[in-house]
């Protein structure tokens, strides 16, 4: 049976960082990656935000066959069945098993999806891969009304997208507010006014969401104030861990794979990165930076090393319908909020023992990297003001 140093399972950027990680210490060790996608590994963030322009297969991808070749990776494209813990193997749908030294999980989320839904796969869609976005935009050829089921982030981008497309859209969410998970409700508001001002009917605080077949290959929603007739619904309910093969494997895990400081889970040849990961404080942290630096800590570690992984402020960011959205959510224990506005930009900066520990901010997009380092490295306000004035 083939033996190899690494494998890393996984094509986001939690397994690119990890596989860095790795080269920076062994130029030579054998490394496998895996996919069970159709393409090169991509940036899964990108997708949802171009339906309404589409997309090249590899247009998002994180490297290219060259990168492949001189950092000597080989990339995989099979589905991993289990991990055989006690003998090191991993099994795949079909090329057979492999040995490993080290694992890396880094296979992220899954949707939640619709639950038992009786309107068929046709017409049915998810927006968490590549492929589930291509079907949205084949589907547009003859779809015109689309229903929307979630107002997180994913929810909004592609009501935004689909209604630049000039389809008729209706976002439907149990929560009173949007991208609850990262707004507060005075800039959940600002994204509801101009959510509605862009033409989307919007039904938030919606206690019961049912379907109904309504004639011949026909559907509906149905809830409390009533039915809307639709063509094609797009789930955006949100994610959990994808930890199954980790559970059959019998590794420990709880909502995601549990962890410890250095990403190792409960089998010590096995790490775990990204948001699969359930990190010591229960922690899942579900964003892009947070999954790549886990995945640098586990290559890392994986390598012999004992890095202690920091969860640090990551930032979630959006822009819909014309205005960027910045968000570090405050956690309730700030002394104080520092409200500022000049023209179309509004920020409230969360003020912990002299340091910024939070923000939300509209409308400064260029500076977001700037307002990300602020976070990071918790200035004070005096130099907040002095690196990023208004």
């Amino acid at each position: 049976m083939i033996l190899k140093d690494y494998i890393i399972i996984g094509g986001g950027i939690s397994g690119l960082s990890a596989i860095k990680a790795i080269r920076e210490e062994d130029k030579d060790c054998s490394v496998l990656w895996i996919t069970d996608e159709d393409r090169l590994p991509y940036k899964r963030t990108q997708i949802n935000k171009n339906i309404a322009s589409g997309f090249e297969k590899d247009a998002f991808a994180l490297i290219d066959h060259d990168w492949l070749v001189n950092n000597h990776i080989e990339l995989l494209y099979d589905h991993v069945q289990g991990i055989l813990t006690d003998s090191s193997e991993v099994s795949f749908a079909h090329r057979g098993h492999l040995k490993y030294k080290k694992l890396i999980v880094a296979i992220g989320n899954k949707p939640k999806g619709l639950g038992d839904c009786i309107v068929p796969e046709e017409n049915k869609f998810d927006v968490y891969t590549a492929r589930h976005v291509e079907n949205i935009v084949r589907s547009g050829k003859k779809a015109q009304r689309y229903l929307v089921v979630g107002a997180g982030v994913e929810g909004v981008e592609t009501a935004s997208q689909l209604k630049k497309m000039g389809k008729d859209v209706v976002l439907v969410d149990r929560n009173k507010q949007v991208l609850k998970r990262y707004l507060n409700k005075k800039y959940s508001d600002f994204v509801i006014k101009s959510t509605k001002e862009s033409g989307i009917e919007l039904l938030l605080g919606v206690k019961e969401i049912n379907f109904e077949e309504v004639g011949e290959g026909r559907y509906a929603l149905v809830t409390e104030v009533g039915k809307m007739e639709f063509d094609v619904v797009i789930a955006a309910t949100g994610y959990e861990p994808n930890i199954s093969i980790a559970k059959e494997a019998g590794i420990a895990c709880n909502r995601g794979i549990l962890v410890n400081e250095c990403l190792q889970t409960s089998s010590p040849d096995i790490y775990a990165a990204g948001d699969v990961a359930e990190h010591p404080d229960g922690i899942i942290t579900g964003l892009w930076h947070a999954a790549e630096k886990q995945g640098y800590v586990a290559g890392k570690n994986a390598m012999g090393r004992n890095e202690v992984l920091t969860l640090k402020p990551f930032r979630m960011k959006t822009e819909v319908f014309g205005e960027f959205y910045f968000a570090v959510k405050p956690k309730g224990c700030e002394d104080r909020v520092v409200t500022e506005v000049k023209g179309p930009i509004e920020r409230d900066i969360y003020i912990k023992d002299g340091k910024v520990c939070a923000l939300l901010m509209k409308n400064d997009g260029d500076r977001a990297k700037i307002y990300q380092q602020a976070l990071m490295e918790q200035w004070d306000l005096d130099k907040f003001h002095q690196e990023i004035p208004l």
